[in-house]
Order: C-alpha cells, then sequence, then structure tokens
C-alpha cells in the first residue's frame, strides 16, 4: 500500500511518496523546480541530492531538477525561430553559452495526486505565459512521478497553449549512486554515437561510435560529460549501473516522441554519474537535431525511469 504525506523542507513544502514499509520512497519539492530530494529503492538511496534547503536554493550541479524550454547548451543563447532572432541570457560563462533553459527553479503546483496499493503519484505543472522576450511563447509543461515497488517512472509533457508554433526540448538532471564510490560502480551502455563538440561545448557535426561500455565496465577514472545519440529508435534502452550485488536499470523511450539522446556526467567529487534523458541534441534551437515543434494546442510527451533489484 502507497500513501503521500507533506512535510517542511525549510520554507518549501515536500511531498512524500512512499509505501508503508518506507523502503520505496521518493520526496520532492515542488515549488523548487520539482527537485526530487530523495529517492530509496528496496531501502536503498540511489540518488545524490540536495541535503539541505540551502543546498536547494544554490543548486549546483542542477542536481535532480527538471530541464526546459531546452536541455543542455545553446549556442551565446542564441537562435532563430520563424525568422525571429531571440537570445537567452548566457549563464555558463566559461563557454558563453545559456545552460538547461529556464526551468530549473521554476516554481510548480502540484495538479493532482494518487496513493493506491500498487503505486503513487504525483503530478506537477508549470503555467508559462511568455512573457520572457527571449522565449515568448506560452505552454503548459507536466511531470508526472509514479513510485511502485523498487520503481520509479516519470512522464514529461509540454502542451502549446499559445498561438504559434514553439521550439521546445526537456529533460532531467538526476545524479545517480549504489554508494559514493563511483570509481568502483560498473556501468554498461546500449549502442551509442558521443556527439562530437568544440572547446564551447557545442556540436561540431561529427558523430564517433562509442563502445567504452558498450560490456560492463568498472567506471575507474574515467571522465564524462559528454552527449550520446542512441541508435536505437523504437522502444526504450536501458543503462545499467552496478556497484557489489546491487543493479540499478535506468531507462529511456526512445524515437521521436522519447528521448533520443542521453547525457553522461562524472561530477569532480566523483561520488555519482549524471544520466540525463534528453529529447534533443545540444545546441538543438540551432541545429533542430530532436527540437520538437508543437503547434498551438498540440500536446507532447516522453518517458523514463528507474528500476532497482532488491
Amino acid at each position: 500500500m502507497f500513501q503521500i504525506k507533506t512535510e517542511a523542507f525549510g520554507e518549501y513544502e515536500a511531498y512524500l511518496l512512499s509505501d508503508t514499509t518506507g523502503a520505496h520512497q521518493l520526496k520532492l519539492v515542488p515549488a523548487f523546480g520539482a527537485c526530487v530530494i530523495d529517492l530509496q529503492l528496496n531501502g536503498q538511496a540511489v540518488l545524490d541530492t540536495y541535503k539541505t534547503p540551502r543546498e536547494m536554493d544554490i543548486n549546483r550541479w542542477a542536481k535532480n531538477v527538471l530541464l526546459y524550454p531546452f536541455p543542455n547548451r545553446l549556442k551565446n543563447g542564441q537562435y532563430e525561430w520563424d525568422g525571429q532572432a531571440y537570445a537567452f541570457p548566457v549563464n555558463d560563462v566559461p563557454t558563453d553559452n545559456a545552460l538547461h533553459g529556464f526551468g530549473t527553479e521554476q516554481e510548480m503546483e502540484v495538479a493532482g495526486s494518487e496513493a493506491t496499493a500498487d503505486y503513487a503519484q504525483v503530478r506537477c505543472r508549470f503555467d508559462y505565459d511568455g512573457a520572457l522576450e527571449y522565449y515568448p511563447f506560452p505552454f503548459r509543461f507536466e511531470a508526472a512521478f509514479t513510485l511502485r515497488f523498487g520503481a520509479l517512472e516519470v512522464e514529461l509533457s509540454v502542451e502549446n497553449t499559445g498561438a504559434s508554433a514553439l521550439p521546445f526540448g526537456m529533460g532531467w538532471h538526476p545524479y545517480f549512486r549504489l554508494s559514493d564510490d563511483l570509481a568502483n560502480h560498473h556501468l554498461h551502455l546500449p549502442p551509442c554515437e558521443m556527439i562530437g563538440v568544440n572547446a564551447a561545448m557545442i556540436p561540431t557535426g561529427k558523430r564517433y561510435e562509442y563502445t567504452t561500455f558498450s560490456q560492463p565496465r568498472r567506471i575507474g577514472s574515467e571522465v564524462l560529460d559528454n552527449c550520446f545519440a542512441l541508435q536505437q529508435q523504437e522502444g526504450r534502452i536501458e543503462i545499467v549501473l552496478t556497484h557489489a550485488d546491487q543493479e540499478l536499470r535506468y531507462w529511456q523511450e526512445v524515437g521521436e516522441s522519447g528521448f533520443p539522446y542521453v547525457q553522461l556526467f562524472t561530477p569532480p567529487h566523483r561520488t555519482c554519474l549524471a544520466i540525463e534523458p534528453m529529447t534533443c541534441n545540444i545546441d538543438a534551437f540551432n541545429n533542430r537535431e530532436g527540437l520538437i515543434r508543437v503547434e498551438s494546442g498540440e500536446r507532447r510527451a516522453a518517458v523514463f525511469g528507474v528500476d532497482k533489484n532488491g
């Protein structure tokens, strides 16, 4: 049996989804980009999270928040859409790019919740009115988090509430871990190509077959901050992370109605691995690779999740 409770997290309200044993828990803060501050599956915490409201407010590394209207980087913050030029503020100073859109800290409201014998779900919603001059396209963004026994599933969706078509990309920024010892985790990736980038982390147009983790392999000292295009374009792919006798299976739907890209990042403290589903490539507002064109009144959605063995 599952249940949903609310509790204070500093000045914020956190939603706690759990089964009655407490072995499966999800805690998130809707008012801060639906930031996930705890995920436990089969009694084990599987995310590196913010421990205090102060850490969350600083939002270093954008841990476990939602990314929209684009994930990753936008070259110099600039793009054109239907003949008009726009420029997002540059917030990634070292590369002179805009990073992760503007959804990471948006105040979302809870649009619905449900707890049953088999799952608990919370749906978070953000209605954007098009007020920013660099993105004057109204939309409704929703994230549905569904906790089951040993599993979490997340559906992200966008609905165009304006009068003209809009450009959109979305993703999530989770940091997975089975222990604090990233080096001794093993990683297994599906067939994929590494996106070639320049010094500013913007795609060059080249792609390279990537086989380093085509078989389960110890992460060791491997450094990753790379986007990968997934070769499979139907159904879902899995990325498997193991440590000792523990196994985490991350999955995402792929293809035009899913997440055909994934970003992997090993942060400098090397206690976790970011596995970031993305509907589009880096700089998609310019190169159009995976970019979703959402017509007026249209809704687009995609799903990903994670399962853990006992």
